[in-house]
């Protein structure tokens, strides 16, 4: 026998404790680096007045917001499953019926997979951005917001049109003219 045993449940709870905390630490890091560089990009534009640089603090604003959600759930779904295995969970049915749903549901949500696959391209293409006035497929007005789902344009009649981005075949930017 020796001095200091650490009985099985203690042992059980510290795995779990520590898995907890490397997941909340991984997860503050990716926070706050995603913050640090938006921050950066921000007092720049801020510092030079310059249009294009704005407009990459709002593209790199959304990016981040779209890695922060993505980082999010892939270490709370992971860190879930690592404590359910921890507890003597089998996580091998629980990832195969996980899979079915996800497949299931991707099937299902075409519609809204394809709205936010365009979102991301709309960010990343820079095709428009907050302020530009822009023609979406016969919606005329100023963009008040670009979503991952959805893109908002006020009229000039001041009627918020809601366009999912999915639905945009055609973008006329009269902010991006030749001058």
């Amino acid at each position: 026998m020796q001095w200091f045993e650490v009985p099985e449940v203690i042992q059980l709870v510290i795995r779990i404790v520590v898995i907890l905390a490397i997941a909340i630490t991984l997860r503050v890091i990716l926070k706050v680096l995603a913050n640090r560089v938006v921050n950066k990009l921000r007092n720049k534009a801020e510092k030079g007045g310059v249009t294009s640089e704005q407009r990459l603090v709002s593209r790199s604003a959304t990016i981040a917001s779209i890695s922060n959600n993505f980082a999010t759930w892939a270490i709370a779904i992971t860190t879930l499953v690592m404590i359910l295995s921890e507890l003597g969970v089998d996580t091998g049915a629980l990832i195969a019926v996980t899979t079915i749903l996800g497949a299931a549901l991707g099937f299902g949500g075409q519609a809204l997979v394809k709205d936010v696959i365009s979102g991301i391209f709309i960010v990343f293409e820079d095709q428009y951005g907050v302020g530009d006035t822009v023609n979406l497929d016969g919606v005329v007005g100023v963009i008040e917001a670009v979503e991952l789902r959805v893109t908002r344009v006020r009229d000039a009649d001041g009627t918020l049109w809601y366009v999912r981005n999915g639905e945009i075949l055609k973008v006329g930017n009269a902010s991006q003219k030749r001058g």
